[in-house]
């Protein structure tokens, strides 16, 4: 057997050994729930149904929480505590579903390197040339430190060590995964899961791979149908996406319909990735049954 042969036979079990590891993590029923926290941070900001009293529509379980904002980045979200579980959830919002297709249209493409997230904050470093985009990158290093304050604030609170939730949609979603990275730095065993939908590509293979390897098997990006954003910005300007990837195919939400994908290291061709960028963005403003564009409204309006 030639070693070609050989390096086909590994990644062929290096594949199923991967699908075994997701379909014995990933957790549907907390990826519903957590959606709905992706859904209350675009609520932030507005008081009568919004999640600083957690009055918003999509506010379904009690937490305490802490509105976290930079109104020059439009980084935007909260941190709670879930006392009855003993949780602390971080959530950003998205883009302003509004104006979505004119931000797919419009997304920045510049690179910038991966330094650290902040003079005070923890650090480990990202071994290889290490880069990020610049706007999903400065809008979370914007609202770091009062992330990292409000944690604090909540872990000295609670009975006992709790764990950390980060989540988000879209724009939310790339913040979320620097929170869960910038967290993991010094409290990895506090940082539970990772639960993000429609998430763009955040950096490029290398922090891809520093993302991975610092989260482990707790982070969890789904994807739906031919949502475009998640295939921006493109690879062919050195993005890529994160390796772990969830992918429910129809348009209409069904349990248990899901896809796990493990191929292309992030890139698997067998899931979104197999979709061309497309501009009706439906896709991207409905998943598992949550509609972003009626939650954002009835918060709103």
């Amino acid at each position: 057997m030639n070693i070609l042969v050989w390096f086909r036979v590994f990644i062929l079990f290096a594949t199923l050994f991967f699908e075994h590891i997701l379909a014995n993590t990933y957790n549907e029923t907390l990826a519903l729930n957590y959606i709905d926290f992706a859904g209350a941070a675009y609520c932030c900001g507005t008081l009568g149904s919004g999640c600083d009293d957690w009055s918003c529509p999509s506010c379904h379980r009690n937490l305490e929480t802490v509105v976290i904002e930079d109104k020059s980045t439009n980084a935007n979200g909260f941190v709670g505590y879930d006392a009855d579980l003993n949780k602390i959830i971080i959530s950003f919002a998205g883009t302003d579903p509004l104006s979505i297709r004119n931000w797919v249209v419009d997304i920045e493409t510049e690179k910038v390197p991966f330094v650290r997230y902040g003079a005070n904050a923890s650090y480990v470093a990202c071994y290889g040339d290490c880069k990020v985009h610049k706007g999903f990158y400065e809008a979370y290093l914007s609202v770091g430190q009062s992330v990292r304050d409000a944690v604090k604030r909540y872990q000295d609170k609670a009975p006992q060590p709790p764990a950390i939730i980060t989540t988000g949609h879209s724009l939310g979603a790339a913040l979320a995964q620097h929170a869960a990275l910038d967290l993991s730095s010094t409290q990895e065993d506090s940082v539970e899961s990772l639960y993000n939908y429609g998430q763009p590509r955040t950096g490029n293979s290398a922090f891809a791979n520093f993302s991975a390897n610092l989260l482990g098997g707790r982070t969890f990006r789904v994807t739906h149908h031919k949502d475009p954003v998640p295939q921006l910005p493109f690879e062919r300007w050195g993005f890529h996406q994160e390796v772990l990837e969830v992918f429910y195919e129809a348009q209409a939400f069904k349990a248990g319909g899901f896809k796990l994908c493990t191929a292309g290291e992030g890139e698997d061709p067998s899931c979104s990735d197999k979709y061309a960028v497309d501009l009706n963005v439906v896709d991207h403003l409905t998943y598992m049954g949550f509609d972003f564009i009626a939650n954002y409204l009835i918060c709103k309006l």
